[in-house]
């Protein structure tokens, strides 16, 4: 088995652990008052949470993951979730 497929299989058993589901989707969120997004973190599937808000709430499933920049953030989000789409075991 090569090292990413150990180290996705880990991080799938985690994410099941704490989001419900091995593969969940991923968006660049705020979690403090800024302008640009400064983490990324699972789609929130809470439904008072409004699915166009970017912010990080109570609700929200973790992991939230803090990134220095916003273009890393959408680099790792669109990484994450083409990964859960290509279902790469």
């Amino acid at each position: 088995m090569s090292d990413l497929n150990a180290v996705r299989r880990a991080a799938r058993k985690a994410l099941l652990a704490e989001t419900g589901t091995e593969a969940p989707k991923w968006r660049q969120v705020h979690t403090d008052v800024c302008e640009e997004p400064d983490a990324i973190g699972p789609v929130c599937t809470d439904e008072g949470h409004d699915a166009d808000d970017p912010s990080a709430y109570g609700c929200c499933p973790e992991p939230v993951i803090e990134v220095e920049s916003p273009a890393i953030g959408a680099y790792l989000v669109a990484l994450l979730n083409a990964d859960r789409e290509g279902g790469a075991a």
